[in-house]
């Protein structure tokens, strides 16, 4: 046999090699990943029932429901996500399709800044400079913030993704830069937009650091009025009631840890379902 043969031959056993150690090790880490959410998922299931999702928590904890921190997790997410998504798409759209290095390199480093910064810093702008103190708005602005980097990166890699000739196709045969952008580029990842909205839900949702310093209370006796009123949410709901009630209120910690995997399980299947449409 020729050294080239041999050598060939080495080559492709090795990619075997690889593709087994690969192939191995997503396995393992898909299992692991599994029996995590299995592990906080199953033993709060049994916990659900009509009462648990409508009613007020009762008698410090140990009766009723979880319903305003329900509410609250829908509350703040939605409006973070109103804020967050159409600035986020509009600087990724900007990102792409001009030269602002330094604007770039800003943002990709504003996504690595763990979130408790970004708590404190809305607890010092919107809770005490703009006088918004613990609520609603004020959270969901810090939220908005923490995710306005991810997203805009997202849409700027996606924006990149589209092949430079169809730009140029479209310049020569006289469309303005506008037109290319949002009747031709745009439309074109609308899905992949989507999905990192979703994403980004997935994200909002399971926050807990900013909330505690900006919006989250430790039990409201009434439904938020407007967006200036403090509300109860599903993270750091569970993180009250580890730190403070321990083993009496340990099934509603389960429970509400098992329906906010719910909601985080949800938003992230709607994000899969659109990226497979893209494809």
């Amino acid at each position: 046999m020729s050294p080239d043969k041999k050598k060939l031959r080495s080559k492709v056993s090795e990619n075997k090699k690889a593709r087994i150690v690969l192939r191995t090790l997503t396995y393992v880490i898909s299992v692991l990943i599994v029996l995590v959410f299995l592990l906080a998922f199953v033993p709060g299931f049994k916990y659900w029932s009509w009462e648990f999702f409508s009613q007020f928590p009762k008698n410090q904890m140990t009766d009723g429901g979880i319903f305003p921190a329900i509410l609250g997790s829908v509350l703040l997410t939605a409006v973070s996500l109103v804020v967050a998504v159409p600035l986020g798409v509009l600087l990724g759209i900007v990102l792409s399709e001009y030269n602002l290095t330094y604007i770039k390199f800003a943002v990709t480093v504003l996504s690595g800044v763990p979130s408790i910064v970004y708590g404190l810093f809305g607890l010092g702008l919107f809770c005490i400079t703009m006088n918004m103190r613990t609520s609603i708005l004020a959270g969901a602005l810090t939220l908005s913030l923490m995710v306005l980097p991810v997203i805009s990166s997202s849409v700027y890699e996606v924006m990149q993704s589209i092949p430079r000739e169809l730009r140029e196709a479209a310049y020569a045969l006289g469309a303005r830069k506008s037109e290319v952008i949002f009747d031709m580029l745009v439309p074109s990842v609308r899905n992949s937009i989507l999905t990192v909205s979703f994403v980004s839900a997935g994200r909002v949702i399971g926050e807990t650091a900013p909330l505690i310093l900006t919006a989250a209370v430790f039990y409201s006796p009434q439904l938020p009025r407007n967006l200036l009123s403090p509300v109860m949410t599903l993270p750091t709901h569970v993180y009250y009631l580890a730190a403070a009630y321990g083993s009496k209120a340990r099934w509603m910690a389960e429970g509400t840890s098992s329906v906010l995997i719910l909601f985080v399980i949800l938003v992230y299947t709607i994000a899969f379902m659109f990226r497979r449409e893209k494809k």
